[in-house]
């Protein structure tokens, strides 16, 4: 069955106008347009609008959206099931809140007492857990578990635990130190002209304004704890990395500008590549890694 424009923006509350942007930039093609110059729409094409509401929903930008979609491999059913994964924890976490916020009510009103413990349910971490549950991947494979929030700190600091191989890009922060403690495995460090070897139960910290990258300095992922102080807007940064997943691989998707505007508007700037390897870049900007 083919759906008028019209309708389709009935149906899914996009405006006219966004779908005939999203034509005009290719984003989502109509099946076809009828004598009277009029588009139509039929169900591939509402799986493909309801694709790019998920994405924005999450975040994303249109180019970024258009990347994804656009890839040969793009599979809508695994497509789907990720978008399921993300929005089982912002419910499951969103439940545990509104739970102890019922129970502070109550316990308010005199209804029921509340145990002390209680009023903190949903704030505590577990092992294995994170602050809000989100069990961030970098890269697809490098956990980043958020232990204290910026939201628990008014902005003073934030703490995660990541386990993984690497921190990234060569890069520094403009209005942040960093505190990094190893809890497993041994890291190699370059910190501005000083390179070295850290283990078990030893901590480095990296200055604001400093150039730095680190790595595993073997292929057995590592343990540590990392700390920012202030804040700034790592969470936010940690979010958006964490939505590629590695599916698509974040080089995948951003050019090697807009993967540095990513770390600028984040308080960061990329200085050069990882730690381990070399950044190769095509024409159209597309980052990849080599030996």
């Amino acid at each position: 069955m083919a759906y008028t424009v019209k309708q389709v923006a009935a149906m899914s509350k996009v405006s006219v106008r966004t779908l005939h942007f999203y034509d005009e930039m290719d984003l989502l093609k109509p099946a076809y347009h009828g004598a009277n110059g009029y588009r139509f729409y039929e169900e591939p094409q509402l799986l493909i609008l309801q694709q790019i509401l998920f994405y924005r929903e999450l975040g994303f930008e249109l180019r970024q959206i258009q990347r994804i979609l656009g890839r040969a491999d793009f599979e809508k059913l695994a497509a789907l099931q990720s978008h399921r994964k993300v929005l089982e924890k912002d419910l499951a976490r969103t439940r545990r809140l509104i739970e102890t916020i019922e129970k502070t009510i109550q316990h308010l009103k005199g209804r029921k007492k509340m145990k002390s413990q209680e009023m903190f349910a949903g704030f505590s971490v577990a092992a294995g857990d994170d602050r809000f549950s989100e069990h961030i991947k970098l890269n697809g494979h490098s956990s980043n578990d958020c232990k204290v929030s910026a939201q628990d700190t008014a902005g003073a600091a934030c703490v995660f635990e990541f386990t993984g191989r690497s921190g990234g890009p060569r890069h520094l922060h403009h209005e942040q130190d960093e505190w990094i403690y190893v809890v497993a495995g041994e890291f190699d460090f370059q910190v501005g002209e000083k390179r070295f070897r850290v283990g078990p139960g030893e901590s480095v910290f990296l200055p604001r304004k400093v150039a730095h990258v680190w790595a595993c300095a073997n292929e057995t992922p590592g343990k540590i704890i990392n700390m920012y102080q202030p804040a700034g807007r790592m969470e936010e940064f940690f979010r958006e990395v964490g939505r590629f997943n590695g599916k698509p691989n974040i080089y995948e998707v951003l050019s090697l500008d807009h993967f540095h505007q990513l770390f600028h508007a984040h308080g960061m700037e990329v200085l050069g590549p990882p730690l381990r390897g070399e950044w190769k870049v095509d024409q159209q900007g597309r980052i990849s890694r080599t030996a």
